[in-house]
């Protein structure tokens, strides 16, 4: 993980948590950090996964009630 401030993962749009959450993965499987900072991204991509959670969430509402509202 770098030194700049982190974006808050609420203000994240999918593709930007998504992004993050990949390369999260790819420092996690390579090793490349000591225990406690894997520990601590591992931290953060669990709040990116929520956060892509609940935009999929979001969205399948939204197509949802434009099926519903396309039937009436």
């Amino acid at each position: 993980m770098s030194d700049k401030p982190l974006q808050k993962p609420e203000e994240m749009t999918f593709e930007q948590a998504a992004d993050e959450l990949d390369a999260i993965v790819k420092r996690i499987d390579g090793g490349e950090a000591d225990l406690e900072t894997m520990m601590k991204e591992h931290a953060r991509g669990q709040l990116l996964v929520k956060r892509c959670r609940s935009l999929l969430v979001d969205a399948e509402q939204q197509l949802t009630t434009m099926e519903a509202d396309e039937l009436e």
